[in-house]
């Protein structure tokens, strides 16, 4: 991935139905990750946030973290398990952020060349615009060397 707008592009488009919600990705480097879930398109039938939003904003940032993380490696990632637990209703713009330390950056690429994948796990706070918590999330991922 040659620029932080093809990272941004990638993510923002790159599967139809994460582009379908507005999801935006605030912040993609190395520092910190912070992806956006806009209230509008992606209210419910009560006027708070549809659940599937919630959760697609939390499912991405496994795609977040291995574009900014272990893209350039030739990595790619699946989801092996995610979980959603609702705390309050999202009536704002939703946001998450998350950063990987290096340690485990170096982990998973050095189990990825021995075993041919590696597992990471995510665990989220997604947030309103008041910084209150709306959901946490717990995703397992595994990547794995691209195919040529």
């Amino acid at each position: 991935m040659s620029t932080n707008a093809d990272m941004r592009g990638l993510l923002e488009s790159g599967i139809p139905f994460a582009a379908r919600t507005g999801l935006k990705a605030v912040k993609l480097d190395r520092e910190n990750i912070e992806l956006l879930m806009p209230l509008t398109p992606n209210i419910n039938h009560i006027g708070i946030m549809y659940a599937g939003a919630l959760f697609t904003l939390g499912e991405m940032m496994g795609g977040a973290v291995a574009l900014v993380y272990l893209f350039e490696h030739s990595l790619i990632p699946i989801v092996k398990s995610f979980s959603i637990k609702f705390v309050k209703p999202g009536t704002t713009d939703i946001t998450t952020s998350y950063a990987m330390s290096a340690e485990d950056v170096k982990r998973i690429i050095a189990e990825c060349e021995e075993k041919g994948k590696a597992d990471y796990s995510i665990q989220l706070e997604l947030k309103d615009k008041t910084g209150l918590v709306v959901a946490v999330t717990d995703g397992l991922y595994q990547v794995r060397p691209q195919k040529k």
